[in-house]
């Protein structure tokens, strides 16, 4: 046995074998640690949850803004009936459905009607009174998907689109419909399922407290129509402002590496990439309004040529730019926030590689050693004895394969 002992002693001193297994448990626990890392990203992604962080689709102050006006509006009695104003440049005065016809007729001002809700009184109205083409009250009875304007004798109809947010974040179309002439108009509002009632009239529920308030004097029909979708494009462009401090706390969170949850305001917890989803699919529905909405009053630039007085087409013309304007800012976030999405699969994906492969040569440098192993342990060959010399060369012949395969490995460019 002593003379076992010296004849290892200067195997021990060399180390070749031993440099090797060790350089191949480093390799092994970094490997492992930079799963541990993937994997404990994912666990927290999963499991963990921060109750101070900024919640889905318009940031800390956009859901609590959102929340505020929620509550405003459910709490706002409102009627279903249809709204008959009488205006002036200077008064508005308030009347009944019955009082239409005499309306009409007179040509000291022009008449609003605001219809909260399209219904049998509602068709009735527009069929009898108005005279409306049968085509566009079916428009209004069955809102459709894409905006569009219609040209008839004396007067334009604009179906128009709004978005309108829901809890979850998700984006609704909300249908807006305009019957614009020369001495009236008439708004129909398309109201959204179990949606409060005075929801679908923020629109036109400002304008009209503007005028009220004496803020607002329009003087035509068109300057009002102008009046209600500036509005729009304005709501349009604050919930895009909402969602891109929502993107910019994404953005801050994928790049210092936090690894917590975004919670809904309902308690419902959703992952950041879920978040980046949520968002990427609310900016594509406010840019995919807001340029249908510019096509449609690019054409009524065009058709308003034989309708609407010289001095009031540059409101169609201030339009269109505002819906282009939103449209731009929806694509210049949705960039962004793909950005930040390639940015986090790319990190997670890096990881990912440099652990399997790590792995992989572990495998590889590992392999020279099994088959020997294996063979050697197959009792093929059948001491009486312990051979110190064929032990001795089975080992330094294994050292001498596992170095082999790190100098290839090396040479590879692998580590």
């Amino acid at each position: 046995m002593a003379s076992q002992a010296t004849a290892l002693a200067p195997r021990q001193q060399h180390g070749p074998v031993a440099s090797a297994v060790k350089w191949a448990f480093a390799s092994y626990f970094r490997a492992r640690q930079a799963i541990d890392e993937v994997v404990a990203e994912a666990r927290a992604e999963m499991v963990s949850a921060v109750p101070d962080t900024a919640p889905v689709a318009g940031g800390a102050d956009g859901d609590d803004r959102h929340d505020e006006v929620m509550a405003t509006v459910v709490a706002t009695p409102v009627s279903d009936e249809p709204r008959v104003s009488w205006m002036t440049s200077s008064t508005i005065e308030e009347h009944t459905v019955q009082d239409l016809e005499t309306l009409l007729g007179r040509e000291d001002g022009f008449v609003w009607v605001d219809v909260p809700t399209f219904d049998v009184q509602a068709e009735r109205m527009l069929a009898d009174v108005f005279k409306f083409h049968p085509l566009a009250i079916r428009d209004c009875r069955e809102p459709g998907h894409v905006p569009k304007v219609h040209a008839y004798d004396d007067h334009l109809f604009v179906v128009l689109h709004a978005p309108q947010r829901e809890s979850t974040g998700q984006i609704q179309h909300r249908e807006l419909n305009q019957f614009i002439g020369p001495r009236y108009l008439v708004t129909v509002h398309e109201r959204l399922g179990e949606t409060p009632l005075a929801a679908g009239l923020l629109e036109t529920s400002a304008v009209l407290d503007r005028i009220e308030a004496g803020r607002a004097h329009p003087a035509t029909p068109a300057e009002l129509s102008y009046a209600i979708v500036t509005r729009l494009a304005i709501r349009m462009e604050t919930m895009v402002s909402e969602l891109a401090s929502t993107v910019a706390t994404v953005e801050r969170a994928v790049s210092s590496h936090e690894r917590h949850l975004l919670k809904r305001p309902e308690g419902s917890s959703e992952t950041v990439i879920d978040e980046m989803f949520t968002l990427r699919h609310a900016l594509l529905a406010i840019e995919t309004i807001a340029d249908q909405n510019r096509v449609v009053y690019a054409r009524t630039a065009t058709l308003a040529a034989r309708l609407v007085p010289t001095e009031q087409r540059r409101f169609i013309d201030d339009v269109e730019d505002q819906f282009s304007r939103v449209r731009r800012l929806c694509r210049g976030q949705k960039e962004l926030l793909q950005g930040v999405l390639d940015f986090s699969r790319t990190r997670t994906t890096a990881k990912m590689d440099l652990a399997m492969s790590r792995l992989a040569l572990l495998s590889a440098v590992a392999l020279p050693i099994s088959v020997i192993s294996s063979i050697y342990g197959m009792n093929l060959f059948v001491f009486s004895q312990t051979r110190l010399d064929v032990l001795m060369l089975v080992l330094g012949l294994m050292g001498v394969l596992t170095l082999g395969m790190l100098s290839w490995a090396r040479n590879q460019g692998w580590w």
